[in-house]
């Protein structure tokens, strides 16, 4: 079952899987295998983490992933800063995170899954949505910081729910 997107670009668009799988057995410490899973429209790779949590990554680059992305955009809270609906309305490809059959469920806001999903995320220059619930996680840029008080406020939910 589908549990998380990972959305990225253009920057990070040629980012090849064995260089997040690099990236996640690196200094994410995930033990990870190079996998394949059959698709409709043929065989699609995977990365298969099997610790500290359990899940299967595939990457998705297509030209629906850009349309998608700007629909999520549409979604946000109009609270959001104009500048965060820019970047991720600008994504064009994702990884998806599903769970990893004959493991448990893979929950994306737990704390594991978090210290794993939000580093993966910043180094991609991306963003974490949770599938099920629709929310949005992200690293703030540095100059966010700075930005008018409905961002301050957003980072400041974003802290609380980090820290859960």
């Amino acid at each position: 079952m589908l549990r998380a997107r990972l959305w990225y670009g253009p920057a990070g668009q040629d980012v090849a899987l064995d260089r997040v799988a690099r990236y996640l057995s690196g200094p994410l410490a995930c033990t990870t295998r190079p996998t394949q899973r059959r698709h409709r429209d043929g065989w699609v790779a995977q990365i298969e983490l099997r610790g500290p949590l359990c899940a299967a990554v595939e990457q998705i680059r297509a030209p629906h992933v850009g349309a998608e992305a700007e629909l999520l955009a549409r979604r946000l809270h109009p609270a959001a800063p104009g500048a965060l609906a820019r970047r991720l309305a600008a994504c064009t490809a994702r990884l998806e995170v599903h769970d990893l059959p004959g493991a448990a469920p893979f929950l994306p806001t737990t704390g594991t899954a978090r210290s794993v999903l939000l580093p993966l995320a910043y180094a991609m220059d991306g963003y974490v949505e949770e599938v099920e619930t629709g929310r949005l996680f992200y690293y703030p840029k540095p100059g966010d910081r700075r930005r008018t008080a409905p961002m301050r406020f957003a980072l400041a939910a974003l802290g609380r729910l980090i820290r859960r």
